[in-house]
């Protein structure tokens, strides 16, 4: 790992993505992208108008210095820029047709997940191609295991989808997603640094570096009271990069427990959807994903954020001190 090289890259990243913010933003408003705001979501209604998709803030900047600074000479570099894209351009479907019909329902579900799927499976075809064994790190034992074809093709399409779906419902507070997924980030560059096995993850470590900038510029913009939001383009694109960001260093097991906070907004959903249908009619908690419900409960949107970032810093730690002493 070249630390220098990447510091002049999270410095780049940052500066374009500073750029971008400042032209971009002022433009979502002249054609009218706003944001609508579901109806049950009244602690939000403030919020409508917010012009959304600014995820390209930190989307076009990684795409850019893929291309010029680090070259896509390297496959999985290359899939991790391409799909990542796929997944973006499903999310600009969705917030698109949001504007164009002034309300927050997009793509039909089936659709969005028709998109997901599709993309999931090309890389892990890609990936069975490149990791036939299925290596893949474990944390707290600090050793690589051997999955097997099928089992890293299967794992491949569940982490992706679900980190995809996660990080897009983690996206509902200022600065939420955009927090988590950098310090995310940074702690899975750590982990790149401390495992490092060849010039592939040293190239994906590079990559890890402009997104920490991207994100550093784009969160200028998103904090609360955010003037943008980066919507479904910029989430699902987040959630991809994350994924493959995991899988493709080996540290895919890594996202249960760094992720956590994506996990739990995806598991919170989940158990308050199935509790409702069964119970025809209760609910776990007053809202889901469940940093609405802290909200419900009269927890600070901002403290919120600083909570979640605060339980991905303790298992970033956590998974780092698990790397060097065990």
């Amino acid at each position: 790992m070249d630390f220098k090289t990447d510091l002049w890259l999270v410095l780049i990243a940052f500066v374009m993505a500073l750029i971008t913010g400042l032209v971009l933003i002022p433009w979502l408003r002249r054609i009218k992208a706003g944001q609508s705001i579901l109806k049950y979501v009244e602690m939000h209604a403030a919020k409508a108008g917010t012009p959304t998709m600014g995820g390209l803030i930190f989307i076009l900047p990684i795409i850019l210095i893929a291309f010029i600074f680090i070259g896509l000479d390297t496959p999985l570099s290359l899939i991790i820029v391409v799909a990542s894209c796929g997944y973006a351009i499903v999310g600009f479907l969705d917030d698109f047709l949001k504007i164009k019909h002034h309300h927050n329902l997009g793509l039909r579900a089936y659709q969005k997940v028709i998109g997901q799927l599709g993309i999931a499976l090309l890389v892990a075809v890609f990936y069975l191609r490149v990791n036939p064994t299925g290596e893949i790190w474990v944390p707290f034992l600090n050793v690589f295991w051997q999955l097997g074809g099928v089992g890293i093709f299967l794992l491949t399409l569940l982490v992706l989808i679900a980190t995809t779906n996660a990080v897009n419902l983690t996206d509902g507070l200022d600065g939420l997603a955009g927090t988590t997924a950098l310090i995310y980030l940074l702690f899975i560059y750590a982990l790149i640094a401390l495992t490092d096995i060849g010039d592939e993850i040293t190239t994906i470590g590079n990559l890890t570096a402009v997104a920490v900038g991207s994100l550093l510029g784009y969160l200028l913009f998103n904090t609360k009271t955010a003037s943008v939001f980066m919507g479904d383009t910029g989430s699902l694109f987040l959630g991809g990069f994350i994924a493959m960001i995991s899988l493709f260093t080996g540290l895919g097991f890594a996202l249960i427990f760094l992720g956590i906070v994506f996990v739990w907004s995806a598991l919170s959903t989940i158990l308050q959807v199935f509790c409702f249908k069964i119970t025809k009619g209760k609910r776990i908690f007053k809202m889901a994903p469940f940093h609405h419900h802290l909200e419900k409960i009269g927890m600070h949107e901002s403290k919120i954020v600083a909570v979640y970032a605060v339980v991905t810093i303790i298992m970033g730690i956590v998974l780092v001190l698990s790397v060097m002493y065990v």
